[in-house]
């Protein structure tokens, strides 16, 4: 990844990264930091650590019962991470459609809720899990619950500064103001019938052409 890591890609960001920036990002998650991270909406927050969930979640006020979202730099990594994973043909043809981009899939994983998780695309991000290697990290908006997600890195700022004091470090990968987007589009393939849970930046036809049929709702 070069030094344009964090320029514009399909209007997703308006800053670039430089590498150093990304290296500390990345050694900042390794360390057990939270990182406020852009993705190809919004902002969000997440760690590589899921016993962090919890904490996270209480930054925003949202429940803490629910595990948060994972994004992978890629498939292979995603699959890596979470061995447990049911990877079917239709998430393969999704992944190969869709990702990376603004589409989350809720794929079974031993669990009763499953794990929801994508491919994320914006460069920056992706740039830093590269560095990971084989690693998966937590992402959820940044906002409060119910409050708007931040796009620009003043609302960013202004929500970290009103956090309640934590004991885990919180860092910050500015990547610019992001363009408005829809939220990502929420697809669950724990039923036999695929069901669209939220509609969003990907169109329910791309699903249909991905996947050969209309998924339920």
């Amino acid at each position: 990844m070069t030094g344009d890591a964090g320029a514009a890609a399909g209007g997703e960001g308006r800053r670039r990264v430089s590498e150093a920036e990304v290296r500390r990002a990345a050694a900042a998650l390794a360390e057990g930091a939270i990182l406020a991270h852009p993705t190809s909406t919004v902002y969000g927050l997440g760690s590589l650590d899921a016993a962090l969930d919890e904490v996270i979640a209480a930054l925003k006020g949202r429940p803490t019962d629910r595990p948060l979202l994972r994004i992978a730099a890629n498939v292979e990594a995603l699959l890596a991470a979470h061995p447990s994973l049911v990877w079917d043909d239709r998430a393969d043809r999704l992944a190969k459609a869709l990702w990376p981009g603004p589409l989350t899939l809720v794929l079974h994983d031993g669990t009763a809720a499953g794990l929801a998780a994508r491919v994320e695309g914006h460069p920056s991000i992706q740039a830093v899990l590269e560095r990971l290697g084989p690693a998966t990290m937590s992402s959820t908006s940044l906002n409060r619950t119910g409050s708007s997600p931040a796009r620009t890195p003043d609302e960013v700022r202004a929500f970290l500064a009103d956090l309640a004091p934590v004991e885990v470090p919180v860092a910050f990968l500015d990547a610019g103001p992001l363009p408005p987007s829809p939220p990502s589009t929420i697809l669950s393939l724990l039923e036999d019938e695929p069901r669209l849970l939220r509609e969003g930046a990907v169109p329910t036809l791309r699903l249909v052409e991905a996947l050969g049929r209309e998924p339920v709702r």
